[in-house]
C-alpha cells in the first residue's frame, strides 16, 4: 500500500514537471514567432521607405503648356547683297534703325551669309511679285527675314525666310509681319491689325488685301492669328495693301 501510494505521488509529480516543460516551451515558439513577424514587417517597412520616397516641393507648379517658350520673330538685315560662288549670298547689314557699331532688338549689324532654301521667298517690294535669285544685282540693298539662330562662325551664316528687294530709295519698304488679333469697328468699317511683336496697322475700307499668287479671294476676316503677311503702310500705320500668305 506504501509503495502504491509512492509511486502514485512519483507519477503526479513526473506529470507536473512534463507539463511545466511543455508549457515553457509553447512559450518559447511563440515568442519566436512573433520576433520572425515583428522582423518582416521592419523588412518591409524599410523596403517601402527606400523604394516609395516621396519628395515635397514648395511653391507653385506651373504645366508644361503654361511653360513654354514664346515665338521668337524673325531678325531684320538690311544692307548691299554680294553673290557667293556657292549660290549663298553676302549680306553687309546696316539697318537705318541702327548706328554701324551696335545692335538693335530684332536688327543685326555686319556681315553676314544668307543660305538660300526652296523655301526662301525673293519678292519685289513694290508689287510683292516673286523674283529670280540671280536678278539680284550685286551691290544692291534688299531686306532679309531670317531666323532668329545663327551660326558662331565669322561671318555667322543663316538662312533667309524672305527677301525684299527692288525698293526705290524714298519709298517705305513693307513689313514681313505675324498676325496677332484684328479688331474691326462696325461703325467707321476700318479695323486694327496687331503684330505678335506688337506693331498695329491701321486697315481702312480702301486698304487692298490680297493673296500671295492665287485668285483666291481674302477679306479681313482671313487675317486670322498666326497667319504671315506682307504689310504696306505710311509712317502713321495706316496700311494700304496686304498680301496674305498660305498657311504653312
Amino acid at each position: 500500500m506504501r509503495k502504491n501510494r509512492i509511486l502514485a505521488i512519483g507519477l503526479l509529480a513526473a506529470a507536473v514537471i512534463g507539463g511545466s516543460g511543455c508549457s515553457a516551451g509553447a512559450g518559447s515558439v511563440a515568442q519566436e514567432s512573433t520576433q520572425v513577424e515583428s522582423a518582416s514587417q521592419a523588412e518591409t517597412t524599410e523596403e517601402t521607405t527606400e523604394g516609395d520616397v516621396i519628395e515635397t516641393v514648395d511653391g507653385t507648379i506651373e504645366s508644361l503648356e503654361e511653360t513654354q517658350a514664346p515665338v521668337l520673330s524673325p531678325v531684320i538685315l538690311q544692307g548691299p547683297v554680294t553673290h557667293m560662288e556657292d549660290g549663298r549670298l553676302s549680306i553687309d547689314s546696316q539697318p537705318e534703325s541702327a548706328p554701324s557699331d551696335s545692335q538693335a532688338e530684332g536688327t543685326y549689324t555686319g556681315e553676314v551669309i544668307l543660305n538660300i532654301s526652296e523655301n526662301t521667298l525673293i519678292l519685289d517690294g513694290v508689287n510683292g511679285y516673286p523674283v529670280q535669285l540671280e536678278d539680284l544685282e550685286d551691290g544692291s540693298t534688299i531686306h532679309a527675314y531670317v531666323g532668329p539662330a545663327m551660326t558662331m562662325s565669322l561671318p555667322p551664316m543663316t538662312t533667309a525666310e524672305l527677301i525684299l528687294c527692288q525698293i526705290p530709295e524714298d519709298a517705305k519698304a513693307p513689313e514681313y509681319v505675324t498676325v496677332k488679333s484684328v479688331v474691326s469697328d462696325a461703325e467707321t468699317g476700318s479695323a486694327v491689325l496687331t503684330t505678335v511683336d506688337g506693331a498695329q496697322y491701321e486697315i481702312g475700307e480702301d486698304c487692298q488685301i490680297l493673296p500671295y499668287l492665287t485668285r483666291n479671294i481674302v477679306t479681313l476676316s482671313d487675317l486670322t492669328e498666326g497667319s504671315k503677311c506682307l504689310v504696306w503702310s505710311d509712317g502713321q500705320g495706316a496700311a494700304s495693301k496686304i498680301v496674305l500668305f498660305a498657311a504653312e
